[in-house]
C-alpha cells in the first residue's frame, strides 16, 4: 500500500493513497481529522509526525560562542568535554586560538597557581571561581581577558553563560550536544 505521493494540488486524499504537498501546512491536520480515513492510518501518520517533532527538537546545534563583553562577537565550532578525572573542558571557535575556552575541575591548568576552584565538574548548575579565557585579537597578548569566573551550565546540559569576576568579559555558549566523556 503507498501511504504518499507528491502531487502539485493542495491536500488531496482518496483510497489508500495520501497525497502531500510541501506548500500546504494543515495538510496533515485535514488528513489526521479526515473521517473517511482508518483508523489505523490516522494512527500511523500520528505516530510519524510524533516521531519526527521529537527528532527535530532533540537535533545538535552547532557549537556557538556569543561574546557579549567587552565586544560583540560571535564564533562557531568546538566543543565541550569531560575529563575522566571530572574536568569539564570548553573551547569555542579556532583551535589555534579559540574565542573562548574555560575548565572547571580538579585537572584545570594553573588551578594552583590562580587559587581557582578545584571541584568536580558534577552537571548542570552554577561554577564559580573556574579559569576563563576569552580571546578577541590575533595573539594571545593581543585583546585578551582571562582569569578566575563563573560559568553557568543550564538545566538542558548543553547552553550556559560564562562572566569574569572581574567584568571586564561575559557571554553566553551552547556545547552543540551536553558533554561526555
Amino acid at each position: 500500500m503507498q501511504l504518499y505521493r507528491r502531487t502539485s494540488s493542495p491536500c488531496v486524499a482518496s483510497g489508500p493513497t495520501i497525497s502531500i504537498t510541501s506548500s500546504c501546512a494543515d495538510c496533515f491536520a485535514r488528513l489526521l481529522f479526515r473521517p473517511a480515513m482508518n483508523r489505523s492510518t490516522s494512527r500511523l501518520l500520528s505516530a510519524v509526525i510524533f516521531l519526527a517533532a521529537i527528532t527535530g527538537a532533540q537535533a545538535a546545534s552547532d557549537p556557538t560562542v556569543v561574546i557579549e563583553k567587552p565586544k560583540a562577537r560571535t564564533a562557531t565550532g568546538g566543543f565541550c568535554r569531560i575529563v575522566s578525572d571530572g574536568t569539564l573542558s570548553g573551547v569555542w571557535g579556532p583551535t589555534s586560538l579559540p574565542t573562548l575556552a574555560f575548565t572547571i575541575g580538579p585537572g584545570s591548568a594553573m588551578a594552583d597557581a590562580m587559587r581557582a576552584n578545584k571541584g568536580r565538574y558534577t552537571g548542570p548548575g552554577k561554577y564559580p571561581n573556574v579559569i576563563i579565557a576569552v580571546y578577541l585579537g590575533k595573539t594571545a597578548l593581543d585583546d585578551t581577558y582571562a582569569g578566575l569566573g563563573t560559568v553557568v551550565l543550564n538545566a538542558d546540559g548543553r547552553t550556559g553563560s560564562f562572566v569574569l569576576n572581574n567584568g571586564s568579559a561575559s557571554g553566553h555558549f551552547d556545547c552543540g550536544l551536553p558533554p561526555k566523556s
